[in-house]
């Protein structure tokens, strides 16, 4: 039997919500958002947040963005692709469409293993469009947490440490968008990556089929110039290809943290 998959259906690399003054969505919200709004001690002042280390929102998604600063970190655990036609870096969480495997029933995020930038940063985004000056703090309304060690945003009407570090996080993911988005540019632009896919046996007989995704062709990386290569690497974009191909040797670390792969029930 087999299946079809795909790393392709549910990213978003969007670092900004576009709503217009009325918060009225003029785009579809980015992947786990529901309804951003602008972060005010009037409309948010009794509002909390899911405890810092609850990641159930994110244990049915297979696939989330990363910026290029991100790539060190990342690699060490996931398999890096690029995906769409805009070749948006990208790091498998899992082979189903529902299923992150590094996220167990608690919420939980694998230990020792590095959590995205786009993950941390939920509920929290920026408002606004990308080319605007200056953006706003938002939080997807919807993210209200009613649990014992939920955080507040407000004390009063003074903000707490957890929108101010919201903030921060938001602002540094928005800034390494920019240059993520030229190292995509000059992958398309050098004609060195390659559509690839991946079908997966299971042990009962079923197939999963990944979908397709780009990846870097070794070959040709080895075949630039010189003169390209200096370039590379004075922009940062060498290491992060390194970075890229290496990680690649971590999809059978996801197969093996199939539930099947480790007796559990799917």
């Amino acid at each position: 039997m087999r299946k079809e998959q795909t790393l392709t259906d549910k990213t978003d690399d969007s670092p900004v919500a576009n709503v217009d003054e009325n918060n009225e969505e003029r785009m579809p919200p980015p992947l786990f958002y529901h309804d951003p709004r602008a972060v005010t001690a009037e409309s948010h002042g009794d509002f909390k947040i899911r405890p810092a280390e609850d990641f159930t929102f994110a244990n049915t998604t297979n696939a989330v963005p990363i910026t290029l600063p991100e790539f060190v970190l990342a690699a060490r655990h996931y398999p890096i692709v690029f995906v769409g036609a805009d070749l948006v870096p990208t790091v498998a969480l899992g082979l189903r469409n529902d299923q992150n495997v590094f996220v167990d029933d608690k919420g939980q995020w694998e230990r020792f293993c590095y959590i995205p930038a786009y993950v941390r940063r939920y509920p929290f985004i920026l408002l606004g469009k990308q080319e605007d000056e200056r953006l706003q703090l938002g939080i997807d309304h919807e993210a209200n947490s009613s649990d014992s060690e939920a955080r507040a945003l407000f004390d009063g009407e003074k903000e707490t440490q957890v929108v101010n570090d919201a903030l921060d996080l938001c602002q540094q993911f928005h800034g390494a968008y920019g240059a993520t988005a030229e190292f995509s540019q000059m992958l398309k632009d050098s004609d060195l990556v390659e559509e690839r896919s991946l079908e997966v046996d299971l042990q009962d007989g079923e197939k999963l089929d990944i979908g397709a995704f780009a990846s870097i062709n070794e070959q040709k990386l080895r075949e630039m110039s010189d003169d390209t290569f200096l370039e590379w690497r004075k922009n940062g974009w060498l290491s992060a290809m390194y970075f890229h191909v290496a990680s690649l040797n971590n999809w059978e670390m996801i197969m093996g943290r199939l539930p099947e792969a480790q007796g559990k029930n799917a």
